[in-house]
């Protein structure tokens, strides 16, 4: 029973990461092309198509929870669907960090690697639901503050890439440029994984030994500016609250994980 439950969840993994890249061509050669027909200008296009992008994580986080792959665990869900234009800031455990969330959200955008522009299964989505390249930098932190200031939820991952097991988190400082020019507030969400997978240099089909259990804790929006002096000059108080955010996370982990020791010792 325990090879068959293994190589069961394989073909459920297997079967989510072929459904995203399919999923990615079907929408960006039938359902996004068809969708320019509809009324509306540029802005309802891309809201479709976020809604769409939403649509099918949801049925791809769906199919892990049904058959047994993941364990999912949410508090304080509403935060990040009534978020309005806030800028949320999450640590990055796995690849599918960006998977759940969106699929908790109908409407948001999102920072989006280079790769992701040139890759055939998701170019065409991440441009028609409107996500930032952040090939540019000289354009990245004003392409993100005019999101925010439209009134869109954007979500950066300040670590830039995935979290590599049993290293500290090391964030960078685009996270804190974007929240001082846009002055909007940060909604902090920690994302855990236990057991690690899908994290940082780990292949697909190195699935742990039993279901993952993923957990996303919506914390309470922080405003910068008790973090920081924000008169201080803009190199200084990115470095500053950049600090402070990495302080905040490493924190909340902490205590997950002391929680989880005590959880243990006390069912031994």
């Amino acid at each position: 029973m325990t090879n068959f439950n293994h190589y069961w969840r394989l073909v459920v993994t297997a079967s989510c990461f072929a459904g995203f890249g399919l999923g990615g061509l079907f929408l960006a050669t039938l359902v996004f092309p068809s969708m320019r027909v509809l009324p509306g200008g540029r802005k309802r296009r891309v809201l479709r198509a976020q809604w769409m992008v939403h649509k099918g994580f949801s049925a791809m986080v769906w199919t892990l929870r049904t058959f047994g792959a993941m364990r999912l665990d949410i508090r304080s869900g509403d935060r990040l669907r009534n978020c309005g234009g806030a800028l949320i800031v999450a640590n990055h455990p796995t690849i599918l960090d960006i998977v759940v969330m969106f699929s908790l959200m109908p409407n948001a955008c999102c920072v989006v690697k280079s790769g992701a522009w040139r890759n055939p299964f998701m170019r065409g989505v991440v441009s028609a639901a409107g996500y930032i390249n952040n090939s540019a930098p000289d354009s990245l932190i004003e392409d993100c503050a005019a999101e925010l200031a439209a009134g869109t939820p954007l979500v950066i991952f300040p670590e830039g890439t995935r979290t590599r097991a049993g290293r500290d988190l090391k964030f960078l400082r685009g996270a804190a440029y974007v929240a001082l020019r846009s002055n909007c507030p940060l909604l902090p969400v920690v994302l855990r994984c236990d057991p690690p997978t899908l994290s940082k240099g780990e292949k697909w089909y190195r699935i742990p030994a039993r279901p993952f259990h993923y957990s996303v804790d919506v914390q309470r929006p922080l405003q910068f500016e008790r973090l920081i002096d924000s008169a201080l000059p803009p190199a200084i108080a990115a470095r500053q609250l950049t600090e402070a955010l990495e302080r905040y996370f490493t924190k909340e982990l902490a205590v997950y994980g002391n929680a989880e020791v005590g959880n243990q010792a006390a069912a031994h």
